[in-house]
C-alpha cells in the first residue's frame, strides 16, 4: 500500500536558470520542487526538465508545445511551468554598453502572449518572472533594465490572461542571498544555494500551492 496521491506530469520549460547550470547537486530549482513534491506533499509527481541553456523566447516559441505534447498521458494531469527572458535581455553581440537586446522587448512580449495561449489551452500553467542577475558593472546593469522592463510587461500579461506569474525580480535584485549566489557563479547563474533559495520562494507561492493542492501545515 501507498499513502501518495495520484501524481501529475509537470513540464518545465525555460533557459539555463531553470536547467539548473552551476548548480552542483544538478536538476535546478524544478527537481527540488519535485522532490518536495513527493517528500512533503506526498504526491507521485513526474518532472520533465525540458529547460535549454541559451534559449530565448524566440526558440522557446517554436519548440515548446511538441515537446509537452510528448509527455501527455490521459490518465495523468498535466502542469506546465516557464521560466524565461534572460537571454532575450542579454547582449546581442559582445559590445558592452552598445549592443542591443538578443530580443527586442516588443518581440519577447508577442512570444510570451502566443506561448502562453496556447499553453493555458492545453494544461494548467504557472509562469516564473526572470530574476536578476548580479548588481556588478554596466553590463549586468544594463541587463537588470532590460529585465525589470520584460518582468513589468510579462505580470501585466499575466493578469490579463487569468495565469499565475510570481514576480520575483525585486527581490532577487536586492537579496543578499541571492546575490551572493550569483557572486559565488558567474554573474548570471547561481551556485546551489541560489537554487535553494529560487525553489524555496517557488513552493511558497501561492500559485504553485493552488496547482498541486497543497496546503499550508499548522504551526507548533
Amino acid at each position: 500500500m501507498t499513502d501518495r496521491k495520484f501524481g501529475h506530469r509537470v513540464c518545465f520549460f525555460g533557459d539555463s536558470i531553470v536547467a539548473g547550470v552551476r548548480d552542483a547537486q544538478k536538476g535546478g530549482w524544478p527537481m527540488r520542487l519535485g522532490q518536495r513534491l513527493l517528500t512533503d506533499s506526498k504526491l507521485d509527481v513526474t518532472i520533465y526538465n525540458l529547460a535549454i541553456r541559451a534559449e530565448t523566447s524566440d526558440d522557446l516559441k517554436s519548440r515548446w508545445e511538441e515537446d509537452a505534447k510528448r509527455r501527455i498521458a490521459g490518465e495523468f494531469p498535466l502542469v506546465l511551468v516557464f521560466g524565461f527572458g534572460l537571454n532575450d535581455a542579454m547582449h546581442a553581440q559582445d559590445r558592452g554598453e552598445e549592443t542591443t537586446m538578443r530580443v527586442s522587448h516588443a518581440q519577447s512580449l508577442a512570444n510570451a502572449t502566443d506561448i502562453m495561449s496556447r499553453a493555458r489551452a492545453m494544461a494548467p500553467t504557472l509562469w516564473v518572472g526572470p530574476q536578476a542577475v548580479i548588481n556588478g558593472g554596466r553590463s549586468s546593469q544594463i541587463v537588470n533594465e532590460r529585465l525589470e522592463g520584460l518582468n513589468q510587461l510579462f505580470a501585466e500579461t499575466a493578469k490579463g490572461m487569468d495565469i499565475p506569474y510570481l514576480d520575483g525580480f525585486e527581490h532577487t535584485r536586492t537579496d543578499d542571498t541571492w546575490q551572493r549566489a550569483l557572486r559565488r557563479g558567474d554573474g548570471y547563474h547561481p551556485d546551489t544555494a541560489g537554487y535553494d533559495m529560487l525553489a524555496d520562494m517557488i513552493w511558497q507561492w501561492q500559485g504553485w500551492k493552488d496547482a498541486f493542492e497543497i496546503e499550508d501545515q499548522p504551526e507548533g
